[in-house]
C-alpha cells in the first residue's frame, strides 16, 4: 500500500542561500532583538528577504503550503549564522540567534501562520530548544535523549481549536522546526494519520472516536499548571472533513477495559505504518500539521554538549 503522506521537499540554491544570508544578517545587526520580544521585526526582517530572494516556485510552495492540506514541508540549505555551543539546559542568549530567528518567523510568516507560546511549557518563551538536557534523562521529552519518543502529537491534552480562537488555549495547530545541528545523524520520523486510519479495522476505527479516553500532558510540560483531557476520543473527524489525532503513548489510556484494548490495538497499527524519516541538517527548516501527522524519535546518544543535537521549535497556528 503506497503512503498517504503528502510531503513537499525543496532546496534553496547556495547562491540564494549566501544572499539571504548577507541581507538578514546586516539588518539584524542593527539592534539587539530577541525572540520573544521583537518576534514581529524579526518575522518581518525575514519574511521581507524571503521575498525578495527565493524563486518562484519555491515561494509559492511555502505560501500555499496551509491552504492546500499538504502533511508537511521540507526547507532545505537556509543561511546558517555562526552558532553559540547547544545550550543543553533547554535556554540560551536569543539575541546571538537573530538571524536564525528572522529566517525561522519569516518563514512562519510566509506560511501566513501566527507564532505562539504556551504558559505551561518552555517558561511560556516562543521557540524551544530540543536539545539533550541532563536534567530530562530518562523521561519522553523534547530535552530527552535516552528514552524513545513513541508516535505522538504535540500537547494532546488540549482541545482542538475553533476558527478564529487564541491558540494558546489549544492544540498547536503547525510544529515548525529551523535545525542548528545534528552530528548524531537523528531522524526526526513523519507519518501521515491518513495512513494509520487506512490500516485500522472498523471496530478500532469506531473504538478510537468514542469519548473513551484520558489524555495527559507530556513530560515537557510544566504538571502543576495542566489538567488531563478526560472523556475525549483519540480520532476525530474535523470541520474539514479530514481526520485529525490526539495521542501520547505515555499519557493516554482507556477509561474501560475496551477502550484500552482499542488503544493497545492502535499502537499496535502504529508499529507497522510508512513513514519519512527526516535527517534534520543546518539550515534546514521543517513544518508539518499536528493535527494530522504523527512524529517520533527514536533513542540516541549526545555528543559532548557544545556540539549535541540542536533544533528550535516554534508552534504556530
Amino acid at each position: 500500500m503506497p503512503s498517504l503522506l503528502q510531503f513537499t521537499r525543496c532546496r534553496v540554491e547556495d547562491s540564494v542561500r549566501d544572499l539571504l544570508g548577507k541581507e538578514i544578517s546586516a539588518r539584524v545587526a542593527e539592534t539587539d532583538l530577541e525572540s520573544d520580544l521583537d518576534d514581529a521585526i524579526l518575522a518581518g526582517i525575514g519574511a521581507h528577504a524571503l521575498r525578495r530572494h527565493l524563486p518562484g516556485d519555491i515561494l509559492h510552495r511555502v505560501q500555499v503550503f496551509t491552504a492546500t492540506g499538504s502533511h508537511a514541508l521540507l526547507l532545505s540549505n537556509l543561511p546558517a549564522q555562526q552558532f553559540p555551543p547547544t545550550p543543553v539546559s533547554g535556554f540560551g542568549d536569543e539575541a546571538e540567534l537573530a538571524v536564525t530567528n528572522a529566517i525561522h518567523l519569516g518563514l512562519i510568516r510566509l506560511l501566513e501562520c501566527t507564532p505562539f507560546a504556551v504558559r505551561f511549557e518552555n517558561d511560556g518563551r516562543l521557540i524551544r530548544n530540543v536539545v539533550p538536557n541532563p536534567a530530562a534523562s530518562g523521561t519522553t521529552s523534547s530535552w530527552g535523549a535516552d528514552s524513545e519518543f513513541f508516535w505522538h502529537t504535540d500537547n494532546p491534552h488540549q482541545p482542538f481549536a475553533p476558527p478564529g480562537s487564541d491558540p494558546r488555549l489549544y492544540t498547536p495547530p503547525y510544529l515548525t522546526f529551523y535545525a542548528v545541528r545534528n552530528e548524531e545523524r537523528v531522524p526526526t520520523e513523519v507519518a501521515a494519520l491518513d495512513d494509520v486510519v487506512v490500516r485500522l479495522d472498523a471496530r478500532t476505527r469506531l473504538g478510537l472516536m468514542a469519548p473513551d479516553f484520558v489524555v495527559g500532558a507530556p513530560d515537557s510540560n510544566d504538571g502543576e499548571a495542566t489538567r488531563s483531557l478526560s472523556g475525549a476520543p483519540v480520532l476525530e473527524t474535523g470541520p474539514d472533513g479530514r481526520h485529525r489525532a490526539r495521542y501520547d503513548r505515555g499519557t493516554t489510556s482507556g477509561r474501560t477495559p475496551e477502550a484500552q484494548k482499542t488503544l493497545d490495538d492502535w499502537s499496535a497499527v502504529l508499529g507497522t505504518i510508512p513513514a519519512a524519516e527526516l535527517v534534520l541538517d543546518t539550515g534546514d527548516f521543517l513544518i508539518f500539521d499536528n493535527y494530522r501527522v504523527l512524529h517520533r524519535r527514536k533513542a540516541f546518544t549526545p555528543r559532548p554538549a557544545t556540539t549535541a543535537r540542536w533544533l528550535r521549535r516554534c508552534y504556530a497556528s
